[in-house]
């Protein structure tokens, strides 16, 4: 857990740096730091025969529960539910990212299913998909996962690895509510002193990056 934890603090940080560097490009057309945005509007101006593997939709069936009956009915609307799960967890959620890892993680299956489900949407902003896809590759470094990985297999991993995650967390507030030794007390006290830390660190690099998610999720709620 604690690799994990640092693993996941480059990310963010790298993640931050990504979206800090997309909002700065905004300001000034010609400074824009995308490749294919300054040919391409919209997707359906991108022919897709032209496009790399990365920006081509995938026909994916998604892991039972992920989405409602009524949310997986069609692309458009899997891709709102998804954007409401990511809004909620990176934007809205941001501060209790450290407590609820097993949730964080399983929320990044939403965001690989909304950068998928946006591919299937003529009117999607190509300038938004590559900055989304951006985000997307440095999540996956969280878990070692390919940047060049089918959607469908990241999704994958990070639903089970959240419900696996899910479990420990249970186990862990069991734990918690037995009596322990003073000595042990005091030791894991030092431990969530120094978790703290992390945590907070963590927090405040996540609040960088999600400034620029936020307002292209916004636009998609």
């Amino acid at each position: 857990m604690k690799n994990f934890i640092k693993s996941f603090f480059v990310v963010l940080v790298f993640v931050a740096i990504t979206f800090t560097n997309t909002a700065s490009a905004k300001k000034k057309e010609e400074e824009k730091t995308c490749t294919y945005c300054k040919k391409y509007e919209e997707l359906s101006e991108w022919p897709e025969n032209e496009r790399p593997e990365a920006f081509i939709y995938e026909e994916i069936k998604y892991p039972e529960g992920m989405f409602t009956k009524q949310a997986a009915k069609d692309s458009k609307t899997r891709q709102g539910a998804a954007g409401k799960k990511v809004y909620a967890r990176f934007v809205k959620g941001k501060k209790t990212l450290n407590k609820y890892q097993h949730l964080m993680i399983r929320d990044m299956a939403y965001f690989e299913a909304l950068f998928n489900e946006m591919l299937n949407d003529p009117k999607a902003s190509v300038e938004t998909l590559e900055g989304l896809k951006k985000g997307r590759e440095a999540m996956r470094m969280s878990l070692q996962i390919s940047p060049k990985a089918s959607s469908s297999e990241a999704i994958l991993k990070f639903w089970a690895t959240g419900k696996m995650l899910k479990k420990a967390y249970k186990l862990n507030k069991k734990k918690k509510n037995k009596p322990v030794d003073p000595e042990i007390a005091e030791r894991a006290a030092v431990l969530a002193a120094m978790k703290k830390q992390i945590a907070v660190a963590k927090v405040n690099a996540q609040r960088a990056a999600t400034i620029e998610a936020q307002k292209q999720i916004d636009s998609i709620k």
